[in-house]
């Protein structure tokens, strides 16, 4: 009897734990590629930046630019896997072609 009022509540709280997670993510794919393209840009700005550091001689400043630059690759790649899992093709390829056009 105890076995079986023990498994009925861990059945009843496996149930309600498993209707609150939605059934399917939201997407929103025009806040992400946004979010790419404002990473891809920080990485050139970064990596302008971190060249500009070198060459004046200043190692710790590059060094920190380098951590950014490291963060913000990491990004691209989860906002690009997110992008894929919403149906974009090349999500990289794009934003950098997009970034192009919005400079020419």
């Amino acid at each position: 009897m105890k076995k079986f009022v023990f498994l009925a509540i861990v059945a009843f709280i496996a149930t309600g734990a498993f209707a609150q997670t939605p059934a399917t993510p939201s997407t929103d794919k025009k806040q992400d590629m946004k979010d790419l393209r404002k990473d891809i840009k920080d990485v050139r700005k970064d990596k302008k930046e971190r060249k500009e550091d070198l060459k004046e001689g200043d190692k710790k400043a590059a060094k920190e630019e380098t951590k950014d630059i490291k963060a913000d690759k990491k990004d691209i790649k989860k906002d690009a896997k997110d992008l894929k899992e919403d149906g974009v093709k090349h999500p990289i390829r794009r934003a950098k072609r997009q970034i192009h056009r919005q400079h020419h």
